[in-house]
């Protein structure tokens, strides 16, 4: 049968969240540096009508099996694209949610693979199995760090470690010169208080500086528990500012500017200063967070004691060149999945 699409992208796309849009965006500029438009890739997402008026591309609503089966009927693979698809660490839903795509994807004939996968933590055996079983039906997998990596490993499941997706979008934000006239703080909710020690120590750093603090939402989770803090007194941001995936590069370019530097829970706002040159200091709610930090030499807080001030990665040549190995990486993966997906005689006609 023809096949429309070359692939079905599937992540958490849809749910406002810019660091999964970011991703999102990533893949498909990955796809077009590849030779791929975009007309010929598609994506699930929670919300369909704004995924495509921000972004062209054909979406299904992820809810919809029906829907989601039919658009994989039309495509040649499904990737599970980018980020912590597979973790429970708030409930074993996400898992089996991506295991039941990729069970689709199977009956449909997409082939499945998977690209820059942050997988885990697991706290239930249901959640590491479902994970296992589903990332081993792909044919290609991709993880984003080491820790990931040797998981897999441990499942027999082989893997190669790619930088994450969003390096890729490296130099479409605005690289800033710091003359420290403000702090940026961002943060998102989170289990036990830590979301609240991180606001009280970003408001601490702030006032022995002597900076003003703008508070930066990657989602409306954030933008919610941030006015919250700020009405129970927890800081005092002069400003939140939230980015959405139409405004990102212009908020951006205004917030950085003058900066001083940039506290930050979520993983990719924190990638975001890194490429655009902001020193950061991390809030680690999560693993991937902690290896960020120790990964590129800046200040990581385990929400005990004092938090140390923003510092400057100073490693501008790596960032870029991450940006290229993901590029190249991500060619040679789609041409070693596109060859499998002519073997078995999927090819669009």
């Amino acid at each position: 049968m023809t096949r429309r699409f070359r692939a079905a992208l599937c992540g958490y796309y849809g749910f406002g969240n810019l660091g999964d849009e970011l991703l999102a965006a990533a893949l498909v500029s990955a796809f077009e540096k590849t030779g791929i438009p975009v007309e010929e890739v598609a994506i699930l997402s929670s919300d369909p009508e704004r995924t495509f008026r921000e972004t062209g591309i054909r979406a299904a609503a992820r809810w919809n099996p029906a829907e989601v089966f039919s658009l994989l009927r039309e495509s040649e693979t499904l990737l599970l694209g980018g980020g912590g698809l597979f973790q429970d660490t708030t409930s074993v839903r996400s898992c089996a949610y991506y295991w039941g795509v990729v069970r689709l994807a199977k009956a449909a004939g997409a082939v499945p693979w998977c690209c820059a996968q942050s997988v885990g933590p697991f706290r239930s055996a249901a959640g590491s199995l479902l994970a296992r079983n589903a990332l081993g039906q792909c044919v290609s997998r991709t993880v984003r760090d080491e820790r990931s990596r040797d998981l897999l490993a441990s499942w027999g499941l082989e893997s190669e470690v790619v930088p994450d997706p969003v390096f890729a979008l490296q130099g479409e934000g605005t690289k800033t010169t710091s003359q420290g006239k403000r702090l940026l703080v961002n943060v998102r909710p989170w289990k036990d208080d830590l979301s609240d020690r991180t606001a009280a120590a970003a408001s601490r750093l702030a006032a022995a500086a002597g900076l003003p603090l703008t508070a930066v939402a990657l989602a409306r989770e954030d933008l919610g528990l941030m006015e919250d803090q700020a009405a129970r007194g927890i800081f005092a941001p002069e400003e939140i500012v939230f980015l959405e995936p139409e405004n990102w590069r212009e908020r951006t370019a205004d917030i950085f500017e003058n900066s001083a530097g940039a506290i930050s829970m979520r993983y990719h706002f924190a990638l975001l200063c890194l490429i655009s040159g902001i020193p950061l200091s991390l809030s680690a709610y999560d693993p991937k967070v902690e290896a960020f930090g120790e990964e590129w030499g800046v200040p990581c807080w385990n929400g005990e004691g004092d938090m140390a001030f923003p510092a400057a990665s100073a490693e501008e040549d790596r960032v870029r060149l991450r940006s290229a190995r993901f590029l190249e990486k991500f060619r040679r993966t789609w041409n070693e999945v596109r060859s499998f997906v002519h073997r078995k005689g999927r090819s669009l006609s």
